[in-house]
């Protein structure tokens, strides 16, 4: 039992050299995570920011000033472009001179004051869906908000207002969002590069006969060399959790060891998919194929790019075995909502099954490549 402790502690280490003294693995795996956390972090906004709104004014009134003043006090706004009509517009808009455009009609500001209310035309850029969904939400406030500031006071009981509160994210910052689901999209690039291409590197190499002579089973050579995979995961997980507070205020309000716990069981399901691909794989090229055929799909189906419960009914239960998805909820939930340990532990239990049938199939095909 000590011999093959002995071998498999000196397999494992090997794997650890073999990463960390290749210059360019080095770089991938200490570099590549540094860069992609600032550049995500900046990149991968979900705000719309610095745009260009259109306005076409028939009316000139109060109510119109009121409109313009509005947009073009606002952070988000970066000019205001003023249409002798509303063809012009359309153009400006066709042209992507504009995202969107107001028309503001004649006697709006009129029938405002009498209290007959006014309609405003918005006109939308469609093809940036999401960006014009969030413009028209806001030109639709702007224009309330406008409107019932000039409307007559009419006597009578106060009127109920709705006040709101934001749980978990109060300011709806998205980096609150994108920051912390980040750790698992990372990790899964970084850990199923590592341990895709482990066992194919030996082939490419002309080593792999070297390794199907040692005294070990199969499943322990395949345990040796999930050494630094598991050692990436960790290791960024440390970096990620103490950078993310740091460099972007996200807040830490859960239990770090419970992070760690997901993010080395989230490690193991990755290297055991990673070991699968390695070992059908004939060299490092094609286990770098088969990574990314696998890595974009678990992405896109974790939650993180669209809501889950916005996904197809027959992709859902593609999302409830994807282990991306229930590590970017623990990684939200220990971040942001301080999640307790059986919440954890309930996304745990489908990551452990997926490690478990993934490293056995791996064993199994490696076994199989072996005789």
């Amino acid at each position: 039992m000590n011999r093959r402790f002995t071998r498999l502690a000196a397999l494992a280490l090997k794997e650890l050299k073999v990463v960390l003294l290749d210059r360019r693995a080095r770089t991938t795996l200490v570099i590549s995570p540094i860069i992609q956390l600032v550049l995500f972090g900046f990149a991968t906004t979900l705000e719309v920011k610095a745009i260009d709104i259109g306005i076409v004014d028939r009316d000139g009134g109060r109510a119109a000033q009121a409109m313009v003043a509005a947009l073009d006090g606002s952070p988000n706004v970066r000019r205001l472009r003023n249409y002798p009509s509303e063809a012009a517009l359309d153009e400006g808009i066709a042209r992507r001179q504009v995202i969107a455009g107001l028309i503001l009609p004649q006697r709006l500001s009129a029938d405002i004051a009498a209290g007959r209310g006014g309609e405003v035309l918005a006109l939308l850029d469609g093809r940036r869906t999401n960006a014009a969904q969030i413009v028209g939400g806001y030109l639709g406030h702007i224009a309330q908000r406008a409107g019932s500031d000039l409307r007559p006071v009419v006597r009578g009981p106060p009127q109920p207002q709705t006040v709101t509160r934001h749980f978990f994210n109060p300011n709806l910052d998205y980096l609150w969002f994108t920051m912390p689901a980040m750790i698992a999209v990372i990790t899964a690039v970084l850990v199923l590069s590592v341990s895709g291409q482990s066992v194919a590197r030996e082939r490419e190499f002309g080593t792999f006969d070297e390794l199907m002579i040692l005294p070990l089973r199969p499943y322990q050579i395949l345990l040796g060399k999930i050494a630094p995979a598991l050692l990436v995961g960790v290791v960024n997980c440390l970096i990620y959790a103490a950078a993310i507070p740091l460099l972007y205020g996200v807040p830490l309000t859960g239990s770090v060891g419970l992070l760690l716990l997901g993010v080395l069981v989230y490690t193991m399901a990755l290297v055991g998919l990673g070991l699968m691909i390695s070992t059908l794989a004939s060299n490092q090229q094609q286990g770098f194929l088969g990574m990314f055929f696998v890595t974009v799909p678990m992405i896109l189906l974790s939650g993180y790019a669209s809501p889950v419960d916005n996904m197809p009914a027959w992709l859902q239960p593609l999302v409830a075995v994807n282990p991306t998805r229930h590590m970017i909820v623990i990684s939200e939930g220990v971040f942001l909502k301080d999640l307790p340990a059986d919440l954890v532990l309930k996304h745990l239990l489908p990551m452990l099954a997926a490690a478990a049938v993934t490293f056995t199939t791996a064993s199994t095909l490696f076994r199989a490549r072996r005789e």
